[in-house]
């Protein structure tokens, strides 16, 4: 909140970098000006600098998806590391590096968001007889800011309600938003998707499978990078079951499924299917990039002491506890076939390539054909968590249905289905399959916090009872200074 009304002062937007022609080529930074907003292309270029805000380090780019949440769920550390250690051991109040650390991510997360209003307020004064993609600009906005608020509960807001949360920002001024409770803020979200969902019905017809990207219209091609509809039915399934409303849950994650726009990636792609490159299958949401990679080199790719972030590994000669060999271990009848263990590299030390561009960084042929053909970035949505979703959901009131979705996921990663080893699915079941898919991707901390799961900490070596002292991270002290 500081920070976003730094930028209001400013008036600064960044804007995004593009990509060959579906984004046209922005500079680093823009004043936003009146004039920006006379024509479409200005509201799109408006649009694109909210979009390349997420790929900052602050937030996609690293913190907000394996940088923060990784570690605490003590998947990824680096012992020593100046950050990494005190973060595994849940010390939120280490003053050199943590807190300034938060302060970071909360900072900028409400910066993305009031670039976002800024153009909200813009559209205000304007309607689809001015701008023809006017639905699709709102219903984009709307749903990124509610993505935002979302990812900013689950890490600074108590599970408990009732509790105090965090603001929900709709206004782009001066004005102090005040802090909600968990409840209302859930019902912001659910707001904001739910009008963003209607706005974005074009999508029906734009987003088909195999993606085409042949619009004369540039802005509706490439919708994966784009907060699309069927981003939003996602979201609202990962809100509904955050929240515990399974029934919800289950109808928009199985609006997505059954959409076929996003299909299961086969086995044999399961190594590369998100490694630095948008998914043409599983990719429902993702936000281009062209610096994550290089960003990422010495932190995922290479080994290099005090920065990478790497797996805890049993067969590294780690004596952690809960090694990744474990995780994937559980529940499996036949480790070999699991072809996500391609994602780990393992010698004196273990890398982890599942999020990083390991065939151009390696300098060696992936194996899909059309690697070089696909979008640079960062996925932060795709179709297998839904599958998930589904099975959770469904497990108590249609078990053949939560099986098959279930199954179908497994069987899309190497592995055999349950109903065909004659095992009976339970929620234990489906959490640790949770584990192996998401591992790494910034969701399993939330899935922990959710269900009050003890702590399996790699780092101190034991298992830490739930409490919202580890699971709720504290608001920065600047945020309560602004306010007095």
């Amino acid at each position: 909140m500081k920070l976003l009304n730094i930028c209001l002062g400013l008036g600064l937007l960044l804007s995004a970098t593009a990509c060959d022609d579906f984004l046209d080529v922005r500079p680093d930074s823009q004043i936003v000006e009146n004039e920006l907003f006379e024509t479409a292309s200005g509201f799109e270029d408006a649009i694109y600098g909210v979009y390349g805000s997420l790929q900052s380090q602050n937030l996609y780019g690293r913190n907000m998806i394996w940088g923060t949440t990784e570690v605490l769920a003590s998947n990824l550390g680096s012992i020593y590391h100046s950050l990494l250690d005190p973060l595994a051991m849940y010390d939120y109040k280490e003053t050199e590096y943590v807190i300034p650390h938060f302060l970071k991510i909360w900072s900028s997360m409400y910066a993305s968001i009031g670039y976002a209003n800024n153009i909200l307020k813009r559209l205000e004064d304007e309607s689809p007889a001015s701008l023809p993609l006017y639905n699709l600009y709102k219903g984009e906005l709307l749903g990124i800011r509610a993505f935002l608020h979302f990812d900013l509960l689950r890490m600074f807001a108590s599970t408990n309600e009732s509790a105090k949360a965090i603001p929900y920002v709709k206004e782009f001024s001066y004005k102090v938003s005040p802090i909600q409770t968990t409840q209302a803020v859930y019902e912001e979200i659910i707001k904001d998707l739910t009008e963003a969902e209607s706005l974005l019905k074009d999508d029906e017809m734009l987003i088909v499978y195999p993606h085409k990207n042949t619009n004369n219209e540039k802005f509706l091609n490439y919708r994966e990078t784009h907060f699309n509809l069927y981003a939003v039915k996602a979201l609202l399934a990962r809100v509904y079951w955050m929240r515990g409303n399974m029934k919800e849950a289950a109808k928009y994650a199985k609006e997505v499924v059954d959409s076929g726009k996003f299909p299961l990636v086969d086995r044999t792609e399961v190594a590369e299917y998100m490694a630095g490159r948008l998914s043409p299958k599983e990719t429902i949401f993702g936000v281009y990039s062209s610096v994550y990679n290089e960003n990422s080199r010495n932190l995922l790719y290479n080994y290099v002491s005090y920065q990478s972030y790497n797996p805890y590994s049993r067969e590294a000669g780690s004596d952690a506890p809960y090694p990744f060999e474990q995780i994937y271990a559980v529940d499996n009848d036949n480790l070999a076939a699991d072809f996500r263990l391609n994602h780990f590299r393992v010698s004196s030390v273990c890398l982890w390539y599942k999020m990083i561009d390991f065939p151009t960084l390696g300098n060696i042929n992936a194996s899909a054909s059309d690697w070089k053909q696909r979008i640079e970035g960062i996925t932060l949505m795709h179709t297998s968590e839904l599958y998930l979703i589904l099975a959770e959901a469904l497990l108590s009131v249609d078990y053949d249905s939560a099986l098959g979705y279930f199954d179908t996921e497994l069987k899309s990663r190497g592995l055999n289905g349950f109903k065909e080893r004659g095992e009976t699915l339970t929620l234990d079941n489906i959490y640790n399959e949770y584990c192996k898919e998401m591992f790494g991707e910034g969701q399993i901390w939330y899935n922990m916090k959710r269900l009050k799961k003890d702590i399996k900490s790699n780092r101190l070596k034991k298992s830490i009872p739930a409490s919202d002292m580890y699971y709720v991270i504290p608001i920065p002290d600047e945020e309560y200074e602004y306010r007095q």
